[in-house]
């Protein structure tokens, strides 16, 4: 049951996103993905076919979800601009349903097909009420729902509809506004704990690793014992890394987004980059350090 209720979520998301594929090809190429993933990894690393199969996984499941977010992302930052459309065709004496006409006439990303369709609706035989609620709730967007019977109960009431659509559209702007001048002013944070996490740190720990593997050898201890020493070194600090990365990728969305649930889409993603780096760094650094003894 659960799982055809996630499913039934994960065709809504992908309808929702815009993606032609059909979700059971989609699933059935992340399929692929995740062998493939595994396929090459192995040809490195046990622990590097994992965290590619998790990141086919993280790709091919999260990507409708992602792309749906910020089509609602984009709703809301539309919103306001539509709104005093509206308003000002109402101001001049024009119907809301002919400012809706407008509206579909300009590009304002998906709400203009969402207004598209409420004048086909509106066409068909529905109210205006109808069709504004219809395309709230498939938006996704709490902010549209919220706009939405806020301004149907306004029409109903016969109240200040236009007063009310322009406070609104004033209102959305400013939420739109101070969460740009948070992302602003929290982009260098941002960027410095996903620098740090993702790239700095692996780097250090891959020097680390060849330069540990060099003075064993350069000592002539080249026991089991010893080679034992450096593999459990080498494994601890894939552990630490990916634990590292993860709590980065977290913080970084975090200050970043306001919602730590945006991170999980990124987290496989960020692991996957620092583990690559830590890899290639310790192979390469090794190399060099082999050539020049």
């Amino acid at each position: 049951m659960k799982l055809k209720k996630m499913m039934e979520k994960y065709k809504s998301a992908v309808k929702f996103a815009g993606i032609k594929i059909p979700p059971r090809v989609l699933l059935s190429l992340t399929l692929i993905g995740v062998v493939v993933g595994f396929v090459i990894g192995l040809l490195f690393d046990f622990t590097l076919a994992i965290l590619l199969v998790f990141l086919a996984l993280d790709i091919g499941l999260g990507l409708p979800f992602f792309l749906a977010e910020k089509k609602v992302a984009e709703i809301e930052t539309r919103l306001p601009d539509v709104l005093h459309h509206i308003g000002t065709t109402l101001k001049t004496g024009g119907t809301i349903e002919t400012a809706l006409r407008e509206v579909s006439r300009i590009n304002y990303g998906p709400i203009t097909d969402g207004t598209r369709e409420m004048l086909r609706q509106i066409n068909e035989g529905k109210t205006f009420e109808e069709a504004f609620s219809d395309f709230a709730v498939k938006s996704r967007s709490e902010l549209l729902k919220k706009a939405a019977i806020i301004i149907i109960a306004a029409k109903k009431s016969g109240g200040a509809l236009l007063e009310t659509l322009t406070a609104m559209a004033e209102d959305f702007r400013a939420l739109y506004r101070l969460d740009r001048e948070r992302k602003t002013k929290t982009f260098m944070q941002f960027l410095f704990i996903l620098t740090a996490g993702c790239f700095v740190a692996p780097f250090v720990f891959g020097i680390v690793r060849s330069v540990l593997s060099i003075l064993v050898q350069v000592g002539g201890e080249t026991l089991p014992s010893t080679m034992r020493m450096v593999a459990e070194f080498d494994t601890l600090f894939k552990a630490y890394l990916i634990v590292e990365s993860t709590l980065s990728v977290i913080g970084a969305v975090q200050v970043r987004e306001g919602k730590l649930s945006k991170a999980v889409v990124y987290i496989p993603i960020g692991i996957v980059i620092s583990y690559v780096i830590y890899i290639v760094v310790a192979a390469s650094f090794l190399s060099f350090l082999t050539a020049a003894t």
